[in-house]
């Protein structure tokens, strides 16, 4: 097989690689680049060790410069920018003050609790106190359709984790019994005093029964 089609297999590659952080599919155009560079690597050691040992080095420079340069590029654009719920020019300050469109600061949905709308894998769409929002999975993939619950906010980005069906009633039982709305016992006068407050010479001994 001649040798341009491995290192046209390569620049399949580094376009393959170059979307997989452009669009939210899940992995799957990844899973596509590893095998092409494994084909192209194939292609050029069954062409000569040579040619296949000189791909392998190139890629092995060229992989990490792209994975650098797209890691710096990929906040500025449009999927970055809803991931990381950013504005263009936005600085960490100002997202970690962001609110919803109406008025709710975006930490105060921490513990609140929401439906997953697509599948995050990590990242995705949730829908908390009705509104949807751009959302990360915290360690594990989420279904659509599966309850979660706003774990942290850092840096406007919106952190979730799942929570079974038990979760879900037990918090929401504990967030209608507010701990707020309970007023602490009053203890009787006497006993917030010091013993040393007391005024012992006013006290009538007399009146004691005998």
């Amino acid at each position: 097989m001649p040798l341009y089609y491995a290192y046209g297999l390569l620049l399949l590659f580094y376009i393959l690689l170059v979307l997989e952080f452009m669009i939210p599919t899940g992995g799957l155009v990844g899973i596509a680049a590893v095998v092409t560079i494994v084909s192209a690597l194939a292609v050029a050691f069954a062409h000569s060790m040579t040619a296949g040992f000189t791909l392998l080095i190139i890629v092995a420079i060229t992989t990490p410069l792209i994975f650098v340069a797209v890691i710096r590029v990929w906040p500025h654009t449009p999927i970055g920018r809803r991931i990381l719920n950013r504005r263009p020019g936005e600085t960490n300050e100002g997202r970690a003050k962001r609110t919803l469109a109406n008025g709710t600061p975006l930490d105060d949905l921490v513990g609140h609790i929401g439906i997953a709308k697509t599948h995050l894998l990590p990242s995705g769409l949730v829908k908390v106190d009705d509104v949807r929002l751009d959302a990360v999975s915290l360690g594990m993939p989420i279904d659509a359709g599966q309850s979660i619950i706003v774990t942290k906010v850092e840096a406007g980005k919106i952190y979730v984790r799942p929570i079974s069906e038990a979760e879900r009633v037990a918090a929401e039982q504990a967030k209608a019994v507010s701990p707020e709305t309970s007023e602490p016992p009053v203890s009787p006068p006497s006993l917030e005093n010091p013993p040393e407050s007391f005024d012992f010479d006013t006290l009538d001994l007399d009146s004691s029964p005998n």
